[in-house]
């Protein structure tokens, strides 16, 4: 009896293909599948989208962390948006020159370690400081729109919240402590809002070393810090120390916010 069987047809799917026609094969596939190859766009025939996709991703980001320090409605904000007695020159000085300096360090890491001219912006600090209610924050809010618009990471934090988030077991859901804390070192500008809010001239060690911290890392590596407060030097330095107020202080251009209360709130 012969153990031998006539073997089976492949199906056109499974049809050996020639090595030297790869090309023929995959546009036989692409028709079979209703696909007509000619009027596709290959990848090499598009523009190049990396930036336009981390400009996207700063977006988010911006977004988020409004979102987590409960100030999403100020996503709104743009430097055109703002009145005159907001700086919004100033501030868009400020943000270019953020930039100017990141991409000079950019070109400058691409070079031998010894022939390297890493440095930092001139003004690493813009100090929002002024009456309640005179739009700080929403100025704050628009420089970091505008930062990601110029392909910066910005975020927004509040620094009540921010110290909140520290303790044991109280960071937002899926986040750790320690990506809270990279989180806002990192990140190319960030508004600290609100800084030394409700504090009453008095912080524990542990306030001032977590503070001093974040603006220390943020100082060392020539990263940009946006302050909002209530406060002015004097008060922020009983609060935090003259050590950490003089770093704050230092390579600041400090703008004063005066002016009635923008809220218009109801007086009893």
């Amino acid at each position: 009896m012969s153990l031998m069987t006539t073997a089976l047809a492949l199906p056109e799917s499974r049809q050996v293909v020639r090595a030297d026609g790869p090309v023929a094969a995959v546009a036989s596939i692409l028709r079979r599948r209703a696909i007509d190859p000619t009027k596709l766009s290959f990848a090499e025939d598009r523009p190049d989208s990396t930036d336009e996709y981390q400009r996207e991703v700063n977006r988010q980001a911006w977004v988020n962390s409004l979102r987590l320090s409960g100030h999403s409605d100020y996503a709104r904000f743009t430097l055109a948006k703002l009145h005159e007695e907001q700086f919004p020159d100033h501030v868009r000085t400020y943000v270019d020159k953020l930039v100017e300096t990141r991409e000079h360090n950019r070109q400058q890491e691409k070079l031998p370690e010894g022939e390297r001219d890493i440095v930092r912006p001139t003004v690493q600090h813009l100090i929002l400081h002024g009456t309640t209610g005179s739009r700080k924050t929403a100025t704050a809010a628009a420089a970091g729109a505008y930062a990601v618009e110029r392909g910066l990471m910005a975020r927004f934090l509040s620094h009540s919240k921010y110290l909140h988030w520290l303790r044991p077991d109280s960071a937002p859901a899926g986040l750790t402590r320690t990506q809270i804390v990279e989180r806002y070192e990192r990140c190319d500008v960030l508004v600290l809002d609100d800084t030394c809010e409700e504090m009453d001239e008095y912080a524990t060690n542990h306030v001032r070393t977590l503070t001093s911290n974040l603006i220390t890392a943020r100082l060392n590596s020539g990263r940009g810090t946006i302050f909002t407060t209530n406060l002015n030097f004097g008060q922020i330095e009983e609060v935090l120390g003259e050590r950490l107020a003089s770093r704050i202080g230092g390579r600041a251009l400090p703008l004063k916010f005066v002016g009635a209360d923008a809220r218009m709130p109801q007086r009893w």
